[in-house]
C-alpha cells in the first residue's frame, strides 16, 4: 500500500514538472565507484569573503588531485541562493559578486571531469532562532507571513521553516529544482538531513485539524507528517527525471533510522524502495568505539545494508573527516588517531559491493 501511494504522488505530481536543457554536457554516472565531497554554505562565504573565483578553483584542483568524483556544494541553505534566482533572495554574502557563482562552480568542476551537484534545504529558513523580523525581506517565508499566508511557514522554538503540510510551500521547492536544473549543467539535486523539524510541537495543529475535519478516515499525525515528507520527495524526484533522467537525485539522512523516522518523519526506506531516490548517503559519523555500540561505524553500516535492501537505489557513505583530532567527547579519545579511522572506512566502503561510494564531510578538512 505505502509503495502504491508514493507511485500515485508521483504520478500525480507529474503534472507540476516541465521540460528543459541546458546547453552544457551534465556528467552522466556510469556506475563507478563514487568518492564525494560536501561544500558547506559558510565554506562558500568564506571563499566569497576573498577571491572566489580563484579559491573554488583551487578547491576543485584539490578535489582532482584527492580523486574526488562528485561533489555536493550548497546551493539553498536558508530559503537564499547561491545563483541568480527569481524565487529566492541572493545569500547574503553572493550579493555583493558580479557573476552567477553557481554557473562558475559548475563549469570549474566539469573543467576537472567532476559531477557537481545542488545540495538544498527543503525547508529551513533560520535555525539561530524565531526572529521574523530577522528574516530578508525578499524571503518567501517573510513575504508569506507578511501578506497573512503564515500557514506556508512553521514557527517552532528551533526555528522558522517552510510548512511540509503546505502544497504552496511544497510547489515552491520544486520550482526551485526545476528552476536550478532549466538554468544550470548541474548533474544533481541533493537534499540533506533537515526534512520535518524536530521538536516543532503543536506548530502545525491548525493544519492537522483542518487535514481531520475533511478526512473521514485520517492518518494520525505521525503518519500525516511522514506523508507530507513523501509527496516532497516523490515530487522532487519527478521534478529532476522530467528534465533529464540521467540528472541524480539524492538524499543524505541523519545516521539513526529510527529518529529519521520517528523525529524528522522521513521514511527512507520507502522512497528508496518505491524508486523516488537514485542515491542514499547515511551520514555514518562514527568510529569504532563509539560507547553507544549501536552507532558504532560497523554496527550501523550493516543496519542501513540491511534497512536499504530491498531497494535498487545506490548506497555511498558519509564519512566525518572533520572529527579527525578532535577534543570533544566522547569522540576525543579514538579520533586522536582519526586519519586511520577514516582509511579503514574508506577501505571497508570499497570492499563491499553492495556500497557504490563514500563521501567526505566536508571540504575544509580536507586540505
Amino acid at each position: 500500500m505505502k509503495k502504491a501511494i508514493a507511485l500515485c504522488l508521483i504520478l500525480i505530481l507529474t503534472l507540476c514538472g516541465c521540460f528543459g536543457e541546458t546547453k552544457e554536457q551534465r556528467i552522466k554516472d556510469n556506475d563507478e565507484y563514487h568518492t564525494g565531497l560536501w561544500i558547506t554554505y559558510s565554506e562558500l562565504n568564506n571563499m566569497l569573503s576573498g577571491d572566489f573565483k580563484v579559491q573554488f578553483s583551487e578547491a576543485v584542483n584539490t578535489c582532482k588531485e584527492k580523486g574526488i568524483t562528485d561533489i555536493f556544494v550548497h546551493t539553498r541553505a536558508f530559503c537564499d541562493a547561491y545563483y541568480n534566482s527569481g524565487l529566492f533572495p541572493k545569500a547574503t554574502a553572493a550579493q555583493n559578486i558580479d557573476f552567477d557563482a553557481l554557473e562558475f562552480m559548475v563549469q570549474a568542476a566539469h573543467g576537472q571531469g567532476i559531477r557537481l551537484h545542488a545540495w538544498i534545504n527543503p525547508y529551513r529558513v533560520r535555525t539561530s532562532d524565531n526572529n521574523i523580523e530577522a528574516l530578508n525581506k525578499e524571503s518567501p517565508a517573510y513575504k508569506w507571513i507578511s501578506e497573512g499566508k503564515g500557514n506556508n511557514v512553521l514557527i517552532c522554538e528551533s526555528g522558522i521553516y517552510l510548512n511540509p503540510a503546505s502544497y504552496e510551500a511544497r510547489l515552491l521547492t520544486l520550482e526551485g529544482i526545476r528552476e536550478i536544473l532549466n538554468n544550470y549543467a548541474v548533474d544533481g539535486i541533493h537534499f540533506d538531513d533537515y526534512f520535518y523539524p524536530e521538536n516543532c510541537g503543536e506548530a502545525d495543529k491548525a493544519d492537522y485539524e483542518t487535514y481531520t475535519a475533511a478526512t473521514p478516515t485520517p492518518l494520525n499525525i505521525e503518519e500525516w507528517r511522514r506523508g507530507n515528507v513523501n509527496a516532497l520527495i516523490s515530487g522532487a524526484y519527478t521534478a529532476v527525471k522530467f528534465i533529464n533522467k540521467d540528472i541524480i537525485f539524492s538524499v543524505s539522512p541523519a545516521a539513526d533510522i529510527d529518529k529519521n523516522y520517528e523525529k524528522f518523519y522521513a521514511d527512507i526506506a520507502l522512497w528508496a524502495e518505491s524508486g523516488c531516490v537514485d542515491w542514499v548517503i547515511p551520514q555514518l559519523y562514527f568510529g569504532f568505539n563509539y560507547p553507544d555500540q549501536n552507532f558504532c561505524f560497523d554496527n550501523l553500516l550493516e543496519k542501513w545494508k540491511k534497512y536499504l535492501g530491498k531497494s535498487e537505489a545506490k548506497i555511498l557513505i558519509g564519512l566525518a573527516n572533520y572529527k579527525i583530532g578532535t577534543e570533544a567527547l566522547p569522540d576525543a579519545t579514538e579520533w586522536v588517531l582519526g586519519e586511520e579511522i577514516i582509511a579503514r572506512q574508506e577501505q571497508i566502503c570499497k570492499e563491499d559491493a553492495s556500497i557504490h561510494g563514500h563521501c567526505y564531510f566536508s571540504y575544509s578538512y580536507i586540505k
